[in-house]
């Protein structure tokens, strides 16, 4: 199991490097702060079941994996979109932590944080690219265990 995390680590970190090359752009060094303010924006979308500005911060190729116990369970932006809209995930608001966040070079990023409700405690790894101005996610990581 630990092989498979290492590995979808070490994809979603090519994953970020590709997308970052074919995003990148002129500009100022980002900032940490900016990281952390699209995080958050990222878990308050999840939690208001808004699609549609979830939409707008993942990257389309976009792949979330899952640890959820011992089952590892990967999804497409698009379905990821869709459970938020359908109202199968999401919808109940959650206390965030930082953990950490790093601009890895450049354009590139990662933030570690943690969301947690009354119910399930969420880590989430977000890999970021700042795309015309703003930061993309363009992987997500999460373990979710029960509160």
């Amino acid at each position: 199991m630990k092989k498979n995390l290492f590995l979808i680590t070490v994809v979603a970190g090519i994953i970020t490097a590709i997308v970052a090359f074919a995003l990148s752009a002129k500009g100022d060094i980002p900032n940490e702060d900016e990281l952390r303010k699209t995080a958050r924006e990222f878990v308050k979308v999840v939690d208001d079941n808004n699609a549609e500005a979830l939409e707008k911060m993942l990257h389309p190729q976009l792949i979330q994996y899952v640890q959820l116990g011992e089952k590892l369970i990967s999804f497409k932006a698009a379905d990821f979109i869709q459970m938020v809209a359908d109202k199968k995930i999401g919808g109940t608001p959650r206390e965030v932590t930082f953990k950490s966040s790093n601009i890895v070079r450049g354009k590139t990023a990662s933030v570690v944080v943690n969301a947690v409700s009354h119910e399930y405690n969420f880590m989430y790894q977000l890999s970021m690219v700042e795309s015309e101005g703003r930061w993309l996610i363009v992987g997500i990581l999460v373990d979710i265990q029960k509160v």
